[in-house]
């Protein structure tokens, strides 16, 4: 019994989880020191802390922006109000010699209607609303956007007068809308003789250009206080009197999300999201008439 408790005790002895190691001791310190060494201490601790205070301060202002970009591609249809403020922009006929836009309805004549084609079954049942147009006013365009086209001649380009609908769906998809615009020739009748003489109309409309000059974005990721900047996007194509062109514009729909928290931790998340319609591509189809 008793050798048994001699073993048991030894052992308890040994569990100290707190107990401190034997050291030499150099005049009642646990190491020597020399001024070299506290100079170097000093100096590291003072750069430590420089280049803490310095990241500090850049986190603070968000500096060091990480950023990523994705594409989504959802099996419903994406949709998006669109209103002067996010989709806005003119459109017109150029000058075949200045390349300046022009409204002459004595030349000719642009009408606009605003489509949604919802399949039903084989076939697509469409709704069409016919689209007022007037003068562009610098006062209709988004307020991010009217410093960009304060400088253009915008009552030489056609506007929606009403900008208030949904863009939803692809033709991809059994579910679209989109905006649809015509130019025509002017073109007397017997109720109205408001049309220049026809070599005047030959001359303006046998080779030129149309133009349409709208709202866009482009993406600044490295500013995080400003990750969007605006910009006036010109889409353009030549059209004449013997071919037929049928310009397709897309648009894209984008999120911006911001991280608005600096301390870096998931429970303190905050993320701020804006929604802009940005122009992707033109598709074009041309046709002899």
């Amino acid at each position: 019994m008793k050798c048994i408790c001699n073993v048991t005790c030894k052992y308890i002895k040994e569990i100290d989880m707190f107990g401190k190691e034997p050291q030499l001791y150099y005049k009642g310190e646990s190491k020597k020191t020399s001024w070299m060494g506290r100079i170097f201490s000093i100096l590291f601790v003072v750069v430590y802390t420089t280049f803490l205070i310095y990241k500090l301060i850049r986190m603070y202002r968000k500096t060091d922006v990480t950023f990523y970009d994705t594409f989504t591609y959802s099996p419903e249809p994406s949709k998006v109000k669109v209103t002067n403020e996010n989709f806005y922009g003119g459109f017109a006929l150029e000058d075949p010699e200045t390349y300046d836009p022009y409204i002459d309805e004595g030349i000719y004549i642009p009408k606009a209607s605003f489509r949604r084609a919802e399949r039903k079954g084989e076939n697509f049942d469409w709704e069409i609303v016919d689209l007022e147009l007037e003068p562009c006013k610098i006062e209709k365009f988004g307020s991010l956007y009217q410093e960009k086209f304060r400088t253009k001649t915008l009552n030489n380009l056609y506007c929606f007068k009403n900008m208030d609908y949904i863009l939803e769906g692809h033709f991809s998809y059994d579910l679209y809308s989109f905006f649809y615009i015509q130019f025509f020739p002017c073109v007397n009748s017997t109720e109205s003789q408001k049309c220049k003489p026809l070599e005047v109309i030959d001359y303006y409309l046998k080779n030129t250009f149309i133009s349409f000059q709208w709202q866009d974005i482009e993406l600044n990721p490295k500013n995080y206080s400003n990750p969007v900047r605006a910009r006036d996007v010109d889409i353009y194509n030549t059209v004449g009197k013997d071919l037929f062109r049928e310009i397709h514009a897309y648009f894209q729909v984008v999120n911006i999300e911001t991280d608005l928290d600096f301390i870096g931790f998931d429970e303190f998340e905050n993320i701020k999201t804006d929604t802009f319609i940005k122009y992707d591509e033109m598709i074009i189809m041309s046709n002899i008439i």
